[in-house]
């Protein structure tokens, strides 16, 4: 599309189209909304023609007025007015133009028969006036130039064959019927440049958006980046972190509950070391994805806390919902089945959970967020102690001086080197 857009603004001054794809879009985006300005403009044309009966007045005199009278009453007056009505609601170029021609062919063949009956000192203003009524009515129609070929052809056709016709040529030895039927063709030059101009804003204003467009979905993709873990397409510790405290506070504020659950895989470095970083990497996206299954299903997030550490946020779980979504994960770990060459044979793979829940108002009794990721940690550690493959549960301390969350972790280690 880019390359397109960059053809269309460099593409020569004769050549108005776009290429399809474009003008098939610019012709759908620049449909005019309302009738509402033609309308009004043509309203004007024809109060222009009512008052010119004064003229016509002077100029007949009050025994031969009723001819121009009763033309511009009866026949121009009516077309005129069902021009503006024909262009109620949402008009297309179509009916536009085909308003604007009917408009000024009746105008023309009028004015024109104006001048055949005058007296032949003022036959040459009818002669002017009947070249400038395509002019007028040209420039206030918003025509597209492929549609103000045909208009001013009709116009120019019209209007000569009726000079032509009525003897209006000798009027004049100058050639001026001939010099002023050239206005008729000046709509030609400003339809051509008003749409090549709205062509060109066209281009420009879309080749702005489709860049902001771009720039927007390359931000959510760093966003995405930016919050995801690339190993396991969890959301990162980062992403975890921004939401926890947020998740604390609207459950405050609701009186509502909010669950953690730490998860660690069982002895993974051993898993490491017997089958490799590649086949550690395959486990971890595989709990990965059971944990991601079993806490989405609750509304929850998962994201990956750090090497084979994983955290879960389940906004509104009790501590007995809690409990049960973290058996559910660890459930569904080992429905994975996972070989664990690291430990004895026919050993699978396993993980350690400490699962944790507090009441949104108990932040008033300074229970805070990083409290509840504490006393999972500590819960983590508990399970861990207690054989792993299990479930540790521990309620948040107001203020408690708890191990930090990277408390699991060591232990895991420490458990490890003593227990193969």
């Amino acid at each position: 599309m880019h390359t397109l857009i960059e053809a269309g603004l460099r593409r020569p001054w004769y050549q108005l189209r776009l290429p399809d794809a474009l003008e098939t879009q610019y012709r759908a985006e620049t449909v005019r909304a309302s009738g509402l300005y033609m309308q009004s403009w043509l309203a004007v044309f024809g109060l222009f023609n009512i008052l010119s009966l004064v003229m016509d007045h002077d100029v007949f005199g009050p025994e031969a007025f009723h001819v121009p009278f009763g033309l511009t009453m009866g026949v121009f007056c009516p077309v005129a007015l069902a021009a503006i009505l024909s262009l109620q609601g949402r008009p297309t170029m179509v009916r536009m133009t085909v308003a604007a021609l009917a408009t000024a062919l009746v105008d023309i063949a009028i004015v024109l028969n104006s001048a055949r009956l005058a007296p032949p000192t003022h036959a040459q203003a009818y002669v002017i006036i009947a070249a400038i009524v395509p002019l007028v009515v040209g420039m206030i129609a918003p025509m597209p130039f492929r549609h103000a070929l045909w208009y001013c052809s009709a116009s120019l056709a019209l209007y000569a064959g009726l000079v032509l016709g009525f003897n209006l040529a000798e009027t004049s030895s100058s050639g001026l019927p001939l010099l002023v039927s050239g206005l008729i063709l000046v709509p030609l030059k400003l339809c051509y440049s008003r749409e090549w101009e709205a062509k060109r804003t066209f281009l420009i204003g879309l080749r702005e958006r489709l860049q902001s467009e771009a720039l927007a979905r390359a931000n959510a993709r760093l966003t995405v980046l930016s919050e995801t873990d690339p190993l396991t397409t969890l959301s990162n510790r980062r992403h975890f972190s921004d939401r926890l405290e947020p998740a604390w506070r609207e459950a405050g504020e609701a009186g509502t509950w909010l669950g953690l659950l730490l998860v660690d895989i069982d002895h993974f470095k051993l898993l490491n070391d017997a089958a490799g970083h590649q086949e550690g990497d395959r486990c971890l996206i595989a709990v990965a994805g059971a944990l991601a299954t079993s806490v989405e299903a609750r509304g929850g997030l998962a994201a990956r806390y750090g090497g084979e550490e994983f955290v879960a946020l389940l906004p509104g779980a009790t501590f007995d919902a809690a409990l049960e979504a973290a058996e559910a994960v660890r459930a569904a770990v080992a429905a994975l089945a996972l070989p664990h060459p690291g430990l004895s044979r026919g050993a699978r793979l396993a993980v350690s959970i400490g699962a944790t829940a507090a009441h949104g108002p108990t932040r008033a009794l300074g229970i805070e967020a990083a409290g509840l990721l504490k006393a999972a940690d500590l819960a983590l550690y508990t399970a861990k102690s207690e054989g792993r493959d299990r479930v540790s549960t521990l309620a948040p301390a107001a203020n408690a001086n708890l191990r930090p969350p990277s408390m699991a972790a060591a232990a895991n280690q420490s458990l490890a080197a003593e227990s193969p």
